[in-house]
């Protein structure tokens, strides 16, 4: 084993690597399908997509497997981001992103601004779904569901694009280094003793202070 390969850790697997990639894709594709849907100055993506009906139907489609990915990902990382008591103090201090600090308390997989990414993906990701139900079909629906539908559906389509952006910068050049995770699977042991020690030490089966 090269010294290289010695100070690499895996921290997610094919599944993880695989959901993340299908859900994110979705979504970056519903995003922008639905810009073309939703504004004539954007005009220019229905006519990438084969016009307005084609850019229609492989929206839902997309929002279908959307839909399935993200009931995954819930199954697959809700106990990794269930809020402990350390998450209060992790958000209090910014999580040293705003400013410096010594104070951050020991993570564990997932740090408490990744867990309320995860949150707020599901709770507006669960507003997109159900909204883009009713507008599949908005004339079997009561006319209050039906006019509340669409607002709903821009407005939780904005909050999950404005954290994508968000999620992006955090996951590239915000941390160097983490993107790897959802690569290759790896990252470097030094990375892990920043980010995630808690969960590096029960998996050396240390405790977090040796």
């Amino acid at each position: 084993m090269s010294q290289h390969t010695a100070d690499m850790v895996k921290v997610t697997d094919a599944t993880e690597r695989i959901v993340h990639w299908i859900l994110a894709g979705s979504c970056l594709f519903c995003l922008f399908s639905g810009l073309g849907l939703m504004f004539r100055s954007w005009n220019f993506i229905p006519a990438l997509l084969g016009g307005l009906y084609a850019a229609k139907w492989m929206h839902i489609f997309s929002g279908v497997i959307f839909s399935f990915s993200l009931s995954y990902a819930y199954f697959m990382w809700r106990k990794d981001c269930t809020f402990e008591p350390d998450d209060a103090k992790w958000i209090a201090n910014g999580g040293g992103y705003l400013w410096e600090t010594d104070n951050l308390p020991p993570v564990y997989k997932y740090n408490a601004g990744q867990k309320l990414f995860f949150w707020f993906v599901m709770i507006f990701g669960i507003g997109i779904i159900a909204s883009g139900l009713v507008m599949w079909n908005p004339l079997i629906f009561p006319d209050l569901v039906a006019r509340w539908s669409y607002p709903l559906h821009v407005m939780s389509a904005m909050v999950i694009g404005s954290f994508f952006v968000v999620h992006l910068y955090l996951g590239t050049i915000g941390n160097p280094g983490t993107a790897t995770a959802m690569f290759t699977g790896y990252c470097s042991r030094a990375w892990c003793e920043t980010h995630c020690p808690r969960w590096l030490a029960e998996r050396d089966g240390k405790s977090v202070t040796e």
